[in-house]
């Protein structure tokens, strides 16, 4: 439908087309530009008007000049170009911004909103709806951000128990539409995950969560929330504090993957799951021992490892890459040589904001280790290669768009065990997927350069305690890790011994050998027996037999009693 508007010069453009919302603005001194503050005057006096009377209602004309004000505002965004729409002067988005907010609030306590959740007259429709075109620009988005606009967004979603679709939708794309924004423009906020943070703290974040997975979005809008949500994945340090336990980001995203009759969109549930299993992975890893948590270091060059606590701050830190270690200078100064062609330099803020680390790799294998020592020993079996052969592939990069989980977040998790060198010599036939899928060939030539070169020099400088690992972290950056567990009795579980105990087990039900290792009356043990299908040890018998006998009167001897 058509929007005319009578300009100065003789004119009428309709702003509902580019051309029309294009001269409009153009064709105004910026300065004396005051579409929005003049107009708003004239709304406001409505307004007051009608919040000054009992029933606080308009009446069927006051319905028709809000609108008219409203639409005209939305189609200057939807239509002009975004270098045209930044000539508006910022003084006047301020004032449509305050306007809006203004009005959300009036809104919200409103009885029949917070009964029904729909908007039943067009200007509040329109004025809402419209905000969508709005938050496409950066000048808009910059003052919400600035104004605590999403705060008084999220308590109008939040004050009715639920929204009609429509209107859910509209919350849905100006949240998106705001977060793509900061994407595409610094200049609002520094970075994505400042925007996510601002959303979080004032409770939009979960709204939108609770939102969008009930919403079904096809087309453009379906695209937009994907793209929300990969940004949102991306955020491993901000995911750690607000997806955790009692958390409202997470509480939301627990019961919305919890009971499938809330959640309408599959694909964000797929996004809500990969990132609640991250999180999981997280949360295990904050809530493990110190000398769990932080793995054992060593030095890259002599490989010297002690596992106290004095060693272990002894240790120096590459201060370019942040994850490599010397046991003194001397050390470091002579691998220079070897350590510069893999070195990539790391920020602080990149430290920060990403928790994804070694540690979290480590925790992963721990809380898999009985499937992957499965799977070392299958391999090692059919192929006849060593366990210091071979090398674990994990990727825990969330394909984008529609794509489902991350191998490794999925349940049971996706890894792969394979020979080390078919990633770096010759053709490379165990290369990953993911290195290269139809992207840019130049780009696939430099990581792979990057990437082989550290694999190779990593594989070098593995022990017999080690096993290798090749990972991509949520980012998509690829790490290569000499991974090294220990069991509650201190010996190295990823052993030529620990692995040959293994297979003595899977293969003879031989459990002793692996028992000297992990130690016999442990939770590890316990686990192992049961995962490679073993069965309990005299210790787990005594323990239910000394049960029976309190509890039932029973005289089952222990294994111990002569």
């Amino acid at each position: 439908m058509p929007i005319n508007i009578a300009l100065a010069n003789g004119r009428t453009v309709d702003v509902e087309t580019k051309q029309g919302a294009n001269y409009f603005i153009s064709t105004t001194n910026p300065e004396s530009f005051e579409f929005f503050s003049s107009n708003l005057e004239h709304v406001q006096e409505v307004c007051t008007r009608v919040q000054s009377r009992a029933t606080k209602r308009p009446t069927e004309q006051e319905i028709l000049e809000l609108t008219a004000v409203y639409a005209t505002a939305n189609a200057l965004a939807a239509n002009s170009d975004p270098d045209t729409f930044a000539k508006i002067p910022q003084s006047e988005i301020e004032c449509y911004v305050d306007h809006a907010m203004e009005q959300i609030v009036n809104k919200t306590n409103d009885p029949h909103w917070r009964t029904t959740g729909i908007l039943v007259d067009d200007h509040d429709q329109t004025m809402i709806h419209g905000l969508i075109e709005f938050f496409m620009h950066p000048i808009p988005c910059k003052l919400a951000f600035q104004k605590d606009f999403f705060a008084v967004l999220a308590k109008f979603v939040a004050a009715p128990p639920a929204l009609y679709a429509d209107d859910a939708e509209a919350t849905v794309m100006i949240v998106t539409n705001a977060v793509i924004s900061v994407v595409s423009n610094k200049e609002i906020l520094s970075s994505t995950e400042k925007a996510f943070k601002k959303l979080c703290e004032c409770g939009m974040l979960a709204q939108y969560i609770r939102l969008s997975a009930s919403g079904s979005f096809n087309g453009d809008t379906g695209a937009g929330v994907l793209k929300f949500y990969d940004e949102l994945i991306l955020c491993s340090s901000l995911i750690k504090k607000n997806f955790g336990k009692s958390k409202p980001c997470g509480d939301v995203a627990i019961e919305i993957l919890s009971n499938p009759s809330i959640a309408g969109h599959l694909h964000v549930v797929q996004k809500l799951k990969t990132i609640m299993a991250f999180t999981n992975l997280l949360e295990q890893q904050a809530e493990a021992p110190p000398s769990i948590k932080e793995g054992f270091k060593m030095c890259r060059y002599c490989n010297k490892m002690e596992q106290s606590l004095e060693f272990q701050q002894s240790l120096r830190k590459c201060s370019r890459c942040k994850s490599t270690f010397y046991c003194s200078r001397e050390c470091q100064a002579v691998d220079w040589k070897s350590h510069k062609p893999n070195c990539r330099p790391v920020t602080s803020s990149h430290m920060k904001t990403n928790v994804f680390t070694e540690n979290t790799v480590l925790n992963f294998v721990r809380a898999n280790y009985v499937g992957i020592m499965k799977e070392i020993v299958k391999v090692s079996s059919e192929t006849g290669k060593s366990k210091s052969d071979l090398l674990i592939e994990l990727d825990f990069a969330t394909p984008t768009g529609t794509g489902g989980l991350a191998p490794a977040l999925k349940t049971p998790p996706e890894y792969k065990i394979a020979e080390s060198k078919g990633y770096f010599e010759d053709e490379r036939p165990n290369q990953p997927d993911w290195f290269y899928k139809n992207e840019d060939i130049r780009v696939y030539q430099n990581d792979i350069t990057a990437v082989t070169a550290a694999l190779k020099d990593t594989y070098e400088r593995s022990t017999d305690d080690h096993v290798l690992g090749l990972v991509r972290s949520p980012t998509g950056d690829t790490g290569c890790y000499r991974l090294q567990l220990q069991s509650p009795t201190k010996n190295h579980m990823f052993s030529g011994e620990a692995v040959s105990a293994a297979r003595k087990a899977i293969q003879e039900g031989d459990f002793e050998p692996l028992a000297c290792i992990i130690g016999e009356d442990t939770a590890a043990m316990r686990k192992l027996r049961r995962g490679f299908g073993g069965p309990p040890s005299e210790s787990e018998l005594d323990r239910v037999r000394v049960a029976m006998n309190a509890m039932y009167g029973a005289d089952f001897p222990l294994s111990g009693d002569a």
